[in-house]
C-alpha cells in the first residue's frame, strides 16, 4: 500500500479510516476483523492528535500512515513526532468490571485498540513514535 500523510487534526480521521478500509479490502479481511483494525487506528490517531500534540496540533503537525499486505497478515503503522508515548504499556482500566455509571472516564480507548488487533508494537527512534498494528488475515477471532 502507499503511504498517507495527514495534518494532525480531528478532521483527518475520515481520510485515515478510508485508508484502513482500503487496506482491509486489499488484504481480504473479514468485516469484523476490518472493523477491529479500523477501531484501533481511530483510537490511536485520535489519542495522538488530542493528547500527543495537545495545544500544538494543527495543519503543520503531521501523521504518517504506512501499511502492507503480507501472505498471513495486514499491518498499518502510525508515525508521529509528538512526545514519546508507548501505547503498548497502557494498563487495562482498573474498573473494567464495574457498571458503566461507576467507571472513571478515560483510558478505555487505548485498551480497546490493543485488544482489537492481533499484535501491536511500539518503537521510538529519530524523534518519532511508530506504532504498528498487525491483523492476521485468517478469521481466528
Amino acid at each position: 500500500m502507499s503511504q498517507l500523510k495527514l495534518p494532525a487534526v480531528i478532521g483527518s480521521l475520515r481520510e485515515a479510516v478510508q485508508y484502513v478500509d482500503d487496506l482491509a479490502r486489499a488484504g481480504g479481511l473479514p468485516a469484523v476483523r476490518a472493523g477491529r483494525l479500523r477501531l484501533a487506528v481511530e483510537e490511536l490517531v485520535t489519542n495522538t492528535i488530542v493528547h500527543g500534540y495537545g495545544d500544538s496540533r494543527g495543519a503543520w503537525q503531521q501523521l504518517l500512515l504506512d501499511s502492507g499486505v503480507e501472505s498471513d497478515q495486514v499491518w498499518v503503522r502510525i508515525v508521529d513526532d509528538a512526545p514519546p508515548f508507548d501505547p503498548t504499556r497502557c494498563q487495562p482500566p482498573r474498573d473494567l468490571d464495574s457498571p458503566l455509571a461507576d467507571r472513571t472516564p478515560g483510558g478505555l480507548g487505548l485498551y480497546l485498540a490493543g485488544q482489537s488487533v492481533d499484535r501491536m508494537t511500539y518503537e521510538y527512534s529519530g524523534g518519532r513514535n511508530r506504532v504498528t498494528l498487525f491483523m492476521n488475515r485468517s478469521n481466528t477471532r
